[in-house]
């Protein structure tokens, strides 16, 4: 021996701090270079057409404003059964029910449902007015059917 000490970390493989750093690529591999990542062909981001915006609002509101007089509207359809039990009259009081229930909610129920898919559609960037329009065909079909049931049990 010459006097020198003896080395304390003899044997043991260390790795230098580079190799523990977390998104970092390794400077040398030793099965050579790493293949390039898969690229994607960057796709075109969607345009929001401020005029299909401004319509749905448009339509949203219009549509609230028809639930709000279709419900005031059922409320006239309650009034209808006054004239049940009186000369001689036998009315269906569970199908009169149904049909100023069905005309009362229903609208909002198209209203919650159109609401919730024209945001949905809006945020990702697709046209949304149709919602509304097609909400308001089927309030309007769905408030008529509750009159009919008032209209047929009286």
């Amino acid at each position: 021996m010459n006097g020198s000490v003896p080395d304390e970390n003899a044997g043991v493989y260390t790795m230098p701090p580079e190799t523990y750093r977390v998104g970092t690529q390794p400077t040398a591999s030793p099965r050579g270079p790493a293949p390039a990542p898969a690229t994607r062909m960057p796709q075109p981001a969607r345009v929001r057409k401020a005029w299909d915006v401004a319509l749905s609002s448009v339509l949203l509101v219009l549509l609230a404003a028809a639930a709000t007089l279709g419900s005031a509207a059922a409320v006239f359809l309650a009034l209808a059964g006054a004239s049940c039990g009186r000369g001689g009259r036998v009315c269906q009081g569970a199908v009169r029910d149904a049909g100023v229930w069905m005309a009362l909610t229903t609208p909002w129920m198209v209203l919650v449902l159109c609401l919730a898919a024209t945001v949905a559609l809006l945020v990702a960037r697709r046209r949304g007015y149709w919602v509304p329009l097609l909400g308001l065909l089927l309030a309007a079909v769905l408030w008529g059917t509750g009159a009919v049931l008032v209209w047929a049990a009286i």
